[in-house]
Protein backbone atom coordinates (compact mmCIF):
# COMPACT_ATOMS: atom_id res chain seq x y z
CA UNK A 1 0.00 0.00 0.00
CA UNK A 2 1.47 3.40 -1.06
CA UNK A 3 -0.24 6.80 -0.42
CA UNK A 4 -1.42 9.57 -3.14
CA UNK A 5 0.32 12.20 -3.13
CA UNK A 6 -1.43 15.12 -3.42
CA UNK A 7 0.58 19.11 -3.44
CA UNK A 8 -1.81 22.30 -3.16
CA UNK A 9 -0.26 25.13 -5.17
CA UNK A 10 -2.07 28.29 -6.76
CA UNK A 11 -1.45 28.50 -10.28
CA UNK A 12 0.19 31.54 -9.60
CA UNK A 13 2.69 30.46 -7.15
CA UNK A 14 5.06 29.05 -10.12
CA UNK A 15 8.23 29.01 -7.97
CA UNK A 16 6.70 27.16 -5.16
CA UNK A 17 5.39 24.69 -6.80
CA UNK A 18 8.93 24.22 -8.46
CA UNK A 19 10.43 23.73 -4.90
CA UNK A 20 8.11 21.00 -4.31
CA UNK A 21 9.16 19.24 -7.49
CA UNK A 22 12.74 19.60 -6.59
CA UNK A 23 12.05 18.14 -3.25
CA UNK A 24 9.94 15.64 -4.29
CA UNK A 25 11.66 14.08 -7.49
CA UNK A 26 15.09 14.04 -6.02
CA UNK A 27 13.56 11.00 -3.62
CA UNK A 28 11.83 9.61 -5.97
CA UNK A 29 8.01 10.13 -4.99
CA UNK A 30 5.39 10.89 -7.69
CA UNK A 31 2.94 13.25 -6.91
CA UNK A 32 0.15 14.83 -8.10
CA UNK A 33 -0.40 19.12 -8.39
CA UNK A 34 -3.77 20.18 -7.23
CA UNK A 35 -4.77 23.92 -8.37
CA UNK A 36 -5.45 25.58 -5.00
CA UNK A 37 -9.01 27.39 -4.89
CA UNK A 38 -9.41 31.38 -4.85
CA UNK A 39 -11.24 32.21 -1.94
CA UNK A 40 -12.75 35.11 -3.66
CA UNK A 41 -14.18 32.86 -6.11
CA UNK A 42 -15.74 29.38 -4.28
CA UNK A 43 -16.90 26.61 -6.77
CA UNK A 44 -20.83 26.36 -5.44
CA UNK A 45 -20.24 22.76 -4.37
CA UNK A 46 -18.03 24.32 -1.98
CA UNK A 47 -19.93 27.72 -1.00
CA UNK A 48 -22.33 26.03 1.87
CA UNK A 49 -18.94 25.61 3.98
CA UNK A 50 -18.35 29.16 3.89
CA UNK A 51 -21.71 31.36 3.31
CA UNK A 52 -22.09 34.24 5.92
CA UNK A 53 -19.59 32.52 7.85
CA UNK A 54 -16.45 33.47 6.07
CA UNK A 55 -16.48 37.53 6.94
CA UNK A 56 -13.72 36.46 10.04
CA UNK A 57 -11.42 34.82 7.23
CA UNK A 58 -9.42 36.78 4.46
CA UNK A 59 -9.50 35.47 0.83
CA UNK A 60 -6.39 33.27 1.14
CA UNK A 61 -7.72 31.43 4.20
CA UNK A 62 -10.88 30.67 3.07
CA UNK A 63 -9.03 29.40 -0.50
CA UNK A 64 -6.81 27.51 1.68
CA UNK A 65 -9.42 25.64 3.73
CA UNK A 66 -11.69 25.10 0.41
CA UNK A 67 -8.76 23.35 -1.05
CA UNK A 68 -8.56 20.71 1.45
CA UNK A 69 -12.26 20.17 1.75
CA UNK A 70 -12.10 19.96 -2.08
CA UNK A 71 -9.95 16.81 -1.74
CA UNK A 72 -11.62 15.25 1.35
CA UNK A 73 -14.24 15.40 -1.41
CA UNK A 74 -12.53 14.24 -4.35
CA UNK A 75 -11.42 11.45 -1.71
CA UNK A 76 -14.89 10.76 -1.17
CA UNK A 77 -15.47 10.55 -4.79
CA UNK A 78 -12.94 7.96 -5.21
CA UNK A 79 -11.44 10.41 -7.40
CA UNK A 80 -7.88 10.20 -5.20
CA UNK A 81 -7.08 6.99 -3.90
CA UNK A 82 -6.39 6.49 0.12
CA UNK A 83 -4.45 6.73 2.38
CA UNK A 84 -3.35 10.07 0.49
CA UNK A 85 -0.64 12.39 1.58
CA UNK A 86 -1.53 16.24 1.40
CA UNK A 87 0.98 18.43 0.89
CA UNK A 88 0.96 22.45 1.08
CA UNK A 89 3.96 24.27 -1.19
CA UNK A 90 5.60 25.71 1.15
CA UNK A 91 7.08 22.58 3.36
CA UNK A 92 10.72 20.82 3.14
CA UNK A 93 10.46 16.79 3.07
CA UNK A 94 13.00 14.78 4.84
CA UNK A 95 15.05 12.41 2.85
CA UNK A 96 13.99 10.06 4.81
CA UNK A 97 10.39 10.42 4.19
CA UNK A 98 9.54 7.33 1.74
CA UNK A 99 11.10 4.74 4.37
CA UNK A 100 8.86 6.85 7.29
CA UNK A 101 5.78 6.44 5.16
CA UNK A 102 6.30 3.23 4.44
CA UNK A 103 6.88 2.59 8.07
CA UNK A 104 3.90 4.48 9.21
CA UNK A 105 1.56 2.66 6.87
CA UNK A 106 2.86 -0.66 8.50
CA UNK A 107 2.32 0.27 11.98
CA UNK A 108 -1.06 2.24 11.50
CA UNK A 109 -4.02 0.65 13.73
CA UNK A 110 -7.21 0.38 11.58
CA UNK A 111 -9.42 2.91 12.40
CA UNK A 112 -7.10 5.66 12.26
CA UNK A 113 -8.30 8.69 10.16
CA UNK A 114 -5.22 11.65 9.99
CA UNK A 115 -1.68 11.42 10.67
CA UNK A 116 0.00 14.57 11.75
CA UNK A 117 3.31 14.93 9.99
CA UNK A 118 4.14 18.93 9.84
CA UNK A 119 4.67 20.38 13.44
CA UNK A 120 5.59 19.60 16.68
CA UNK A 121 3.09 19.49 19.48
CA UNK A 122 3.36 21.92 22.35
CA UNK A 123 1.48 19.53 24.86
CA UNK A 124 1.82 16.34 26.14
CA UNK A 125 1.55 13.17 23.49
CA UNK A 126 2.06 9.58 24.13
CA UNK A 127 4.07 6.46 21.82
CA UNK A 128 1.90 4.82 19.66
CA UNK A 129 5.15 2.32 18.08
CA UNK A 130 8.49 3.07 17.48
CA UNK A 131 8.91 3.26 13.79
CA UNK A 132 12.52 3.19 13.62
CA UNK A 133 15.58 4.89 15.71
CA UNK A 134 14.65 8.09 14.70
CA UNK A 135 10.90 7.89 14.55
CA UNK A 136 7.49 7.12 16.60
CA UNK A 137 4.11 7.16 15.76
CA UNK A 138 2.37 9.29 18.50
CA UNK A 139 -1.29 10.05 19.94
CA UNK A 140 -1.94 14.13 20.90
CA UNK A 141 -3.44 15.04 23.73
CA UNK A 142 -3.60 18.55 21.43
CA UNK A 143 -2.79 17.94 17.78
CA UNK A 144 -0.19 20.84 16.24
CA UNK A 145 -1.06 23.52 14.30
CA UNK A 146 -0.33 23.45 10.37
CA UNK A 147 -1.72 21.76 7.86
CA UNK A 148 1.72 21.49 5.93
CA UNK A 149 1.70 17.72 5.77
CA UNK A 150 -0.42 14.92 6.64
CA UNK A 151 -1.59 11.42 6.01
CA UNK A 152 -5.88 10.87 5.33
CA UNK A 153 -7.97 7.61 5.61
CA UNK A 154 -10.92 7.79 3.47
CA UNK A 155 -13.10 7.74 6.37
CA UNK A 156 -10.72 10.92 7.77
CA UNK A 157 -12.07 12.67 4.73
CA UNK A 158 -15.88 11.90 4.97
CA UNK A 159 -15.71 12.83 9.02
CA UNK A 160 -14.07 16.26 8.37
CA UNK A 161 -16.89 17.07 5.27
CA UNK A 162 -19.72 17.35 7.48
CA UNK A 163 -22.13 20.04 7.46
CA UNK A 164 -20.80 22.44 9.68
CA UNK A 165 -19.73 26.35 9.18
CA UNK A 166 -16.68 26.98 8.84
CA UNK A 167 -15.13 30.14 11.11
CA UNK A 168 -11.99 29.46 11.53
CA UNK A 169 -8.82 28.82 9.50
CA UNK A 170 -8.34 24.89 8.83
CA UNK A 171 -5.13 24.68 10.89
CA UNK A 172 -6.98 25.45 13.94
CA UNK A 173 -10.10 23.30 12.84
CA UNK A 174 -7.90 20.38 12.62
CA UNK A 175 -7.11 20.36 15.57
CA UNK A 176 -10.54 19.97 16.82
CA UNK A 177 -10.57 16.57 16.84
CA UNK A 178 -13.39 16.27 19.13
CA UNK A 179 -15.85 18.50 16.53
CA UNK A 180 -14.70 15.95 13.98
CA UNK A 181 -14.47 12.51 15.67
CA UNK A 182 -10.92 12.23 13.97
CA UNK A 183 -8.64 9.56 15.24
CA UNK A 184 -5.86 11.71 15.21
CA UNK A 185 -1.86 10.21 14.91
CA UNK A 186 1.59 11.85 14.18
CA UNK A 187 4.68 11.50 13.74
CA UNK A 188 7.95 12.39 16.05
CA UNK A 189 9.87 14.42 15.23
CA UNK A 190 7.77 15.54 12.34
CA UNK A 191 9.58 14.57 8.70
CA UNK A 192 8.27 17.73 7.21
CA UNK A 193 8.83 21.31 8.15
CA UNK A 194 5.99 23.65 7.76
CA UNK A 195 6.56 26.75 6.65
CA UNK A 196 9.83 26.86 5.22
CA UNK A 197 9.75 29.15 2.57
CA UNK A 198 8.91 31.99 5.03
CA UNK A 199 5.46 34.43 4.53
CA UNK A 200 2.77 32.34 2.96
CA UNK A 201 0.78 33.22 0.02
CA UNK A 202 -2.17 32.75 2.65
CA UNK A 203 -0.50 35.47 4.87
CA UNK A 204 -0.08 38.01 2.09
CA UNK A 205 -3.83 37.84 1.90
CA UNK A 206 -4.57 37.78 5.74
CA UNK A 207 -6.63 40.24 7.67
CA UNK A 208 -4.70 42.81 9.18
CA UNK A 209 -3.08 42.81 13.30
CA UNK A 210 -6.56 43.78 14.64
CA UNK A 211 -9.36 41.17 12.80
CA UNK A 212 -6.33 39.07 13.89
CA UNK A 213 -6.37 39.77 17.82
CA UNK A 214 -10.48 39.41 17.81
CA UNK A 215 -10.67 36.46 15.65
CA UNK A 216 -8.07 34.91 18.07
CA UNK A 217 -10.06 35.64 21.57
CA UNK A 218 -13.38 33.64 19.41
CA UNK A 219 -10.88 30.65 18.61
CA UNK A 220 -9.86 30.69 22.54
CA UNK A 221 -13.57 31.86 23.31
CA UNK A 222 -14.54 28.66 21.28
CA UNK A 223 -11.84 26.33 22.86
CA UNK A 224 -13.43 27.40 25.91
CA UNK A 225 -17.05 26.50 25.30
CA UNK A 226 -16.05 23.06 23.78
CA UNK A 227 -13.80 22.30 26.94
CA UNK A 228 -16.08 19.30 28.00
CA UNK A 229 -16.55 17.57 24.45
CA UNK A 230 -13.09 17.89 24.01
CA UNK A 231 -12.63 16.62 27.76
CA UNK A 232 -15.49 13.83 27.04
CA UNK A 233 -14.06 12.79 23.72
CA UNK A 234 -10.44 12.53 25.06
CA UNK A 235 -12.19 10.01 27.73
CA UNK A 236 -13.16 8.00 25.27
CA UNK A 237 -10.18 7.86 22.77
CA UNK A 238 -7.48 7.41 24.99
CA UNK A 239 -9.29 5.78 27.66
CA UNK A 240 -9.87 7.33 31.04
CA UNK A 241 -6.52 6.63 32.93
CA UNK A 242 -4.07 7.54 30.20
CA UNK A 243 -6.55 10.97 29.17
CA UNK A 244 -6.37 11.98 33.39
CA UNK A 245 -3.01 11.84 33.07
CA UNK A 246 -2.16 13.39 30.20
CA UNK A 247 -4.27 16.12 31.40
CA UNK A 248 -2.53 16.22 34.50
CA UNK A 249 1.09 16.76 32.84
CA UNK A 250 -0.40 19.07 30.43
CA UNK A 251 -1.65 21.29 33.77
CA UNK A 252 1.66 20.82 35.31
CA UNK A 253 3.90 21.40 32.45
CA UNK A 254 2.55 25.28 32.48
CA UNK A 255 3.95 25.72 36.22
CA UNK A 256 7.62 24.05 34.82
CA UNK A 257 10.48 26.20 33.36
CA UNK A 258 10.38 24.70 29.52
CA UNK A 259 13.60 22.75 29.78
CA UNK A 260 12.27 20.56 32.45
CA UNK A 261 8.73 20.66 30.80
CA UNK A 262 10.70 19.07 27.86
CA UNK A 263 12.42 16.60 29.52
CA UNK A 264 8.85 15.57 31.42
CA UNK A 265 7.01 15.16 28.67
CA UNK A 266 9.40 13.21 26.55
CA UNK A 267 9.55 10.62 30.02
CA UNK A 268 5.53 10.68 29.43
CA UNK A 269 5.89 10.00 25.98
CA UNK A 270 7.72 6.66 26.27
CA UNK A 271 6.13 5.42 29.65
CA UNK A 272 2.60 5.85 29.51
CA UNK A 273 2.67 5.16 25.40
CA UNK A 274 0.89 2.08 24.29
CA UNK A 275 4.05 0.58 22.84
CA UNK A 276 8.11 0.89 23.36
CA UNK A 277 9.07 -0.85 20.76
CA UNK A 278 8.43 -1.81 16.79
CA UNK A 279 6.08 -4.56 15.95
CA UNK A 280 7.53 -7.32 13.40
CA UNK A 281 6.00 -5.82 10.27
CA UNK A 282 8.08 -2.92 10.42
CA UNK A 283 11.18 -5.19 10.18
CA UNK A 284 9.66 -5.88 7.29
CA UNK A 285 9.00 -2.43 5.43
CA UNK A 286 12.95 -1.87 5.18
CA UNK A 287 12.41 -3.88 2.26
CA UNK A 288 12.95 -1.52 -0.46
CA UNK A 289 9.51 -0.52 -2.45
CA UNK A 290 8.91 1.15 -5.74
CA UNK A 291 9.32 4.79 -3.32
CA UNK A 292 12.45 5.08 -2.22
CA UNK A 293 15.03 7.41 -1.13
CA UNK A 294 18.38 8.96 -1.93
CA UNK A 295 20.62 9.92 1.21
CA UNK A 296 19.95 10.15 4.84
CA UNK A 297 17.48 11.93 6.68
CA UNK A 298 19.29 15.84 6.91
CA UNK A 299 19.93 17.46 10.59
CA UNK A 300 16.64 19.69 10.01
CA UNK A 301 14.49 17.33 11.94
CA UNK A 302 16.15 16.73 14.57
CA UNK A 303 17.30 20.00 15.04
CA UNK A 304 13.47 21.18 15.20
CA UNK A 305 13.25 18.55 17.54
CA UNK A 306 15.89 20.01 19.66
CA UNK A 307 14.69 23.25 19.23
CA UNK A 308 11.19 21.53 20.45
CA UNK A 309 12.71 19.79 23.45
CA UNK A 310 14.60 22.86 24.61
CA UNK A 311 11.46 25.39 24.60
CA UNK A 312 9.66 22.63 26.72
CA UNK A 313 7.19 20.78 23.42
CA UNK A 314 5.90 24.90 22.43
CA UNK A 315 6.41 25.96 19.11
Amino acid sequence: MHPTVIVINLDRDTSRMQHMRTQLQRIGIPFRRFSAINGSALPAKLAPYFDGHCNALSAGEVGCYASHLAICQDIVAGRIQTPALILEDDVEVSLALPQTLQRLLCALPAGWDIVRLSYPSKRAMLTAARLDDQFELVRYSQPPVSTGAYLLSRAGAQKFLARTPRNIPIDHDFRRVWAWKLKTYGVAPPPVRADALGVSSIDAMAPGARAQRWRSRRIRRQRFLESITRFQYGLMDFGPLRWLAVEMLNTLGRAVPRGPRGRLFNWARQAWGWQGKAPDSLKQAAAPSHIHAVGVLPDAAHALERRTLRRGGRS
